[in-house]
């Protein structure tokens, strides 16, 4: 397969080439809100953390936004900050500095607001007629970056769709390619196919201490992971119990080695299969994924969801007619055939693949064309 795409100066190519104004902390919100509003070729990413919280979230915070600046998808970057918050939008300017077009602000050393913005709406000019003349560059699957979810999930979720991506995922592994699949969540009930899979012990071992901890986690707060998955949603959907939620959700991987695990904001560190500590809720695994570097990502759903991204076009892929039915208007892969004929998997795969090269030729997906650009910063717990 020959795409085309956007190469950035450290070598990696981008489907997209977005201006990104990236508040580094809540206080930081209104500006990235009115110069993305203000501008339409520039998107703004706001943030619901970057203040007082301990040292697992502050790490979350800056690895994440590092992730999502350096995401191969954007051209160029502003960091948006207060001026005194736990990760400084100069620091994050200095750690990005000549990798791509990049500056900072502080609110507190520009004055107040109004400055700000109006420093904001000059660089934003700046940015946008840097690369807007930026050439496309041919490259190949080896040079992807795929990222797999499903949410909304129902029963053609767990026997259609979700097969279907794995497939994808497989022969862009195979290709040299990227395939990424987070959820932590919905592991559980599926370990063991999982394990089956890793290239080392090491990744068996982070596996298993990631789901213990998470299991742990969750009965210390009072509940059980059973308790809570699956979703209603998942449940009226045809989805009845945890084990079988798992082996579909896991479908979406394929069946690739497992290279390792990812935290959040960590980058593959080369080509194959990579599991992604990230939450299962949709909008927190996409904006996981992207703070990854996926440069797509493939997103199945039964019942239907309108999810987005600022920075990833987000595929949506649906085998459910009553889906297709309700939902038609946010789903890009419509593959309902399968339930309804009998076609194969195969041809689904066949399908989505044939997508993922139209969306990189510069073709808007269902939830870029609505304006769904939905974003939450993972974090721990503020103090």
């Amino acid at each position: 397969m020959e795409l085309e795409g956007y190469r950035r100066i450290g070598g990696k190519i981008g489907v997209r080439n977005h201006v990104l104004f990236l508040a580094t902390v809540v206080c930081s919100n209104t500006i990235v809100r009115g110069i993305a509003t203000a501008w339409s070729d520039v998107v703004g990413i706001e943030n619901n953390a970057g203040c007082v919280a301990l040292a697992d979230d502050q790490k979350f915070n800056h690895d994440m936004l590092l992730g999502l600046a350096r995401n191969p998808n954007v051209g160029a970057v502003v960091f948006v900050g207060l001026g005194c918050e736990q990760a400084p939008a100069k620091d994050l300017f200095r750690e990005l500095e000549g990798e791509k077009p990049v500056a900072y602000v502080h609110i507190q050393e520009e004055g107040g607001t109004s400055k700000t913005l109006e420093k904001c709406h000059i660089l934003a000019k700046q940015f946008i007629e840097e690369i807007r003349n930026k050439s496309k560059e041919t490259f190949g699957m080896d040079e992807l970056i795929i990222a797999t979810k499903c949410g909304g999930s129902d029963w053609t979720t767990t026997i259609a769709s979700n097969p279907a991506v794995g497939i994808v995922s497989d022969r862009v592994v195979q290709a040299g390619g990227t395939s990424l699949m987070g959820e932590t969540a919905g592991w559980f009930g599926a370990e063991e196919a999982l394990l089956r899979r890793v290239r080392n012990e090491q990744t068996k071992l982070d596996i298993l201490r990631l789901l213990h901890g998470k299991y742990d986690e969750s009965e210390r707060r009072g509940t059980k992971i059973e308790e809570a998955n699956p979703t209603p949603g998942n449940i009226a959907g045809g989805i009845t119990t945890l084990a079988e939620k798992a082996m579909g959700t896991i479908k979406k991987s394929g069946e690739s080695p497992i290279e390792g695990v990812l935290s959040i904001g960590e980058y593959p560190r080369h080509p194959g299969l990579w599991l992604m500590d990230n939450p299962g809720m949709d909008i927190g695994s996409i904006s996981g994924m992207a703070g990854a570097g996926a440069q797509i990502i493939l997103f199945t759903t039964g019942r239907g969801t309108p999810a987005g991204s600022p920075i990833c076009p987000v595929i949506k892929i649906s085998a459910s007619p009553q889906g297709m039915k309700l939902m038609g208007e946010n789903i890009d892969v419509d593959i309902s055939d399968i339930i309804t004929d009998g076609a194969s998997i195969v041809s689904g795969a066949d399908r989505i693949e044939i997508a993922i090269q139209k969306v990189i030729k510069g073709q808007l997906t269902r939830s870029e064309l609505l304006g769904h650009r939905e974003f939450i910063m993972p974090q721990m717990g503020v103090l």
